[in-house]
């Protein structure tokens, strides 16, 4: 004699769920974040350098008149005038670079941050993978206890 026990082991195979996925989600998105922050940081930066080449090129051009216009013998009031803008450029110069120094610091706590938040991440994610191995462990016991009680079953009824 046999039994069919189908509808009992459907009872003993239950779905994982991870206790803690919705703290999995949010640091997924919290990653996410901070990857779209480090992008937008270094974006910022890249634009910041460009501000400083621009003003560089624009600088050297000035010093390049300068020098024609001295050689060329022109009036020492627009020769100070040029020069005064020159200095004006320096300082903007220098200024630039402390705003391309406050973006690369940026750029680097962004870095940290994500790094961190991406560690965090990956924490929950290996729980997440234990848990998991915890669970079908678990499931191939019960699955095995199942298939022998039914031998076990099987056996009793095929003596009597």
């Amino acid at each position: 004699m046999t039994i069919n026990l189908k509808g009992r082991v459907g009872d003993f195979v239950g779905k994982f769920v991870f206790k803690m996925q919705s703290i999995l989600n949010l640091r997924v998105q919290i990653e996410q974040n901070l990857k779209n922050n480090l992008g937008r940081a270094t974006q910022e930066l890249g634009r910041q350098r460009g501000i400083l080449e621009h003003i560089r090129e624009e600088k050297e051009a000035h010093m390049e008149n300068i020098t024609h216009m001295y050689q060329r013998g022109i009036a020492v009031g627009k020769l100070q005038k040029y020069y005064g803008y020159v200095k004006h450029l320096g300082t903007k110069e220098r200024t630039q670079q402390e705003n391309i120094k406050k973006a690369q610091d940026h750029v680097e706590k962004c870095r940290r941050e994500l790094v961190k938040a991406m560690k965090d991440k990956k924490i929950l994610e290996k729980l997440k993978e234990k848990e998991f191995d915890d669970y079908v462990k678990q499931q191939n016991r019960r699955e095995q206890r199942l298939n022998d009680e039914i031998i076990s079953f099987n056996l009793t009824c095929s003596e009597i």
